[in-house]
């Protein structure tokens, strides 16, 4: 990692229920490796941003506790992360306020998320501001707590440009080097910021519904594993088989720590010497032991709400803290100070 990156931040949008493993490799397990080598980490649920999507407030309000009591049982520590929530940090909107008068409308328009609801057949006249302005807002989420490193995946890489852009326009134009040009941390190995489905064609995701849960009924992650597509050209078990991009082998090497095993079930695949069923079986097994202590920890931390709460009240101090000293800073240097 480089060495100049002491301080990361990285939101976690609740748009969904439960965690899967896609969201597991793509981005828990870097944030959770990540908390051990950072001076400073500081990771939100981004509520304001889940706004752009869910308009219900009871699914709203569960989606976000399911997702804090995820990242908690899967090994967040609060005592190396600034945990909390974007909407109890006033400062995050207060920014976004302020970085909208450092970017054009042009280059807002040329933004994925704009463009990919025009593409898929939305009225420009329907796509609201929050979607529109939703890169300006991430722009502040990361800015607020002048990071060097941002821990994202592929698709986010455009929205990091933008904070840069950003960052770089405020600097110019106030000549300061107030705020550091933030990187994209992005991880290089294909199969792990990008989890293939259970479909073995598109990317996991709950919306498409290709997903392995992993704090799901042991029996719904045993369906969705079971329904995971293989080889498509083996017709029989006694077929010889096709390993490389098959996404129950994916899994296998994701999940599965007993080695031996695995490499026998491929070499069995291979020769047409083992079926998709039991193959699937030990993945289940595999499923079960590797996330086993998180779905142990979730269950307590479920039942202590109290700490979780105050998990949350602790990371809401710290993060105003920090932000509040941001954002004074800035006002001291567009002119907003309160000095007069």
């Amino acid at each position: 990692m480089d060495s100049r990156i002491k301080t990361v931040v990285s939101g976690i949008t609740p748009s969904g229920n439960m965690l899967h493993i896609g969201n597991y490799f793509g981005a828990i397990k870097p944030h959770l490796e990540l908390q051990n080598e950072v001076e400073y980490a500081y990771y939100f649920i981004a509520d304001l941003h889940a706004l752009t999507t869910v308009k219900d407030k009871a699914v709203l309000e569960n989606n976000i506790k399911n997702v804090i009591l995820d990242y908690l049982a899967l090994g967040l520590d609060p005592e190396k992360v600034v945990f909390f929530r974007q909407s109890q940090v006033e400062s995050h909107s207060e920014l976004a306020v302020i970085l909208a008068n450092y970017i054009s409308y042009g280059q807002m328009q040329r933004m994925h998320a704009f463009k990919d609801k025009l593409q898929d057949g939305e009225v420009v006249e329907n796509i609201n501001m929050g979607l529109f302005n939703y890169p300006i807002l991430m722009a502040a989420d990361i800015l607020l707590y002048k990071p060097y490193g941002v821990p994202v995946g592929e698709d986010q890489r455009q929205h990091i440009e933008l904070a840069r852009d950003i960052a770089e326009n405020f600097n110019r134009i106030y000549n300061t080097e107030f705020f550091p040009l933030p990187i994209p941390m992005i991880d290089k190995k294909k199969e792990i910021s990008k989890v293939v489905g259970t479909d073995g064609v598109r990317k996991m995701s709950k919306s498409l519904g290709n997903v392995i849960g992993i704090f799901d009924d042991e029996e719904v992650i045993r369906k969705q594993i079971m329904s995971c597509f293989t080889d498509p050209t083996r017709i029989k078990a006694t077929d010889p088989g096709k390993v490389e991009g098959n996404p129950v082998f994916i899994f296998h090497d994701l999940l599965n720590d007993n080695l031996e095993e695995v490499q026998d079930l491929k070499d069995r695949y291979t020769k047409g010497e083992v079926g998709d069923v039991e193959v699937k079986e030990k993945l289940s097994n595999a499923h079960l032991r590797f996330f086993k202590d998180a779905r142990a920890k979730r269950i307590i931390l479920e039942r202590d709400m109290e700490l979780v709460m105050s998990i949350l009240m602790n990371g809401k101090e710290k993060a105003t803290n920090k932000s509040k000293e941001t954002i004074d800073n800035i006002k001291e240097i567009i002119g907003l100070s309160t000095s007069i």
